[in-house]
């Protein structure tokens, strides 16, 4: 609390002298962080604990246990792992994007420990694993077909598979699927393929008819019959006559959206008239 306290005496003088000053910005992106330490290079200005800082503490640490371990910062990322993936709380798939690893074979050898994985039947894990992989195949062995593809990314695929030097890289179709899956995160939510890297996009749940235009959306012949039926009920509530000008122009807006995904994916356009 002092040090956060000496932050913000900082930002009040830095306002008195210049209101413009860029370092203002800076130093409000320090106020509320909880590990702060002063920096004695920078005329004891008060920041965010750097990985130099810790490592210099925890070395300071072991040297006054009388311990010859040369303690580092980064000798924490297996015991956070293990803490982690022990919690109530863990989430493998958060480990394996914080640590960037390619595959979540990486990520549970990075977080398991010998008493833990004792408990763990590791033939499930590969089996589920094996069926993912299975599954995820299947979906992009649909969308490098001849079926008519909507949303941002699957007009990505599409505009991609029309140049033959990108499928030229692959030594087979097999070989293709298998690394466009591997590399590809893809999960359903039920009026689309999401490949976006979290699933925390109100166009998941609250605001489906945004996954027509957004960059990491797969649409096929599969989604098709939720966009009919989605397009005919905003139709009809098209004409109700209490939803106010705002109601209005939302649904026009979604009635639009979803008529373009069923003309991508093949309805004539006649059919679509309101």
């Amino acid at each position: 609390m002092p040090y956060q306290a000496m932050i913000a005496d900082e930002i009040i003088q830095r306002r008195r002298i210049d209101p413009q000053d860029p370092q203002i910005a800076e130093a409000q992106k320090h106020r509320n962080s909880l590990f702060l330490g002063m920096d004695t290079t920078q005329g004891n200005q008060v920041r965010t604990l750097s990985i130099a800082s810790w490592d210099a503490a925890l070395k300071s640490f072991a040297k006054n246990c009388a311990l010859s371990w040369k303690l580092a910062s980064h000798q924490f990322r297996r015991k956070f792992a293990n803490y982690a993936a022990h919690s109530r709380f863990g989430d493998l798939r958060y480990l394996k994007e914080h640590y960037a690893h390619w595959s979540m074979d990486m990520t549970l050898g990075y977080a398991m420990d010998e008493s833990w994985g004792q408990h763990l039947d590791l033939e499930l894990y590969s089996e589920i694993q094996d069926e993912l992989e299975d599954i995820k195949l299947g979906v992009v062995d649909g969308w490098m077909g001849d079926e008519s593809l909507a949303g941002g990314y699957g007009g990505a695929i599409k505009g991609w598979k029309r140049e033959p030097e990108n499928l030229l890289i692959f030594k087979d179709r097999a070989s293709m699927l298998k690394s466009i899956s591997g590399s590809t995160f893809i999960r359903s939510n039920g009026h689309a393929w999401c490949t976006a890297d979290n699933d925390g996009c109100v166009g998941n749940t609250l605001e489906r008819t945004r996954c027509t235009g957004c960059e990491h959306s797969v649409i096929g012949s599969i989604h098709a019959p939720m966009y009919q039926r989605l397009y005919d009920e905003l139709k009809e509530l098209l004409h109700c006559k209490d939803i106010g000008e705002g109601g209005r122009q939302r649904v026009e807006r979604d009635l639009k959206r979803c008529r373009d995904v069923l003309v991508r994916l093949g309805m004539p356009p006649e059919d679509l008239s309101a």
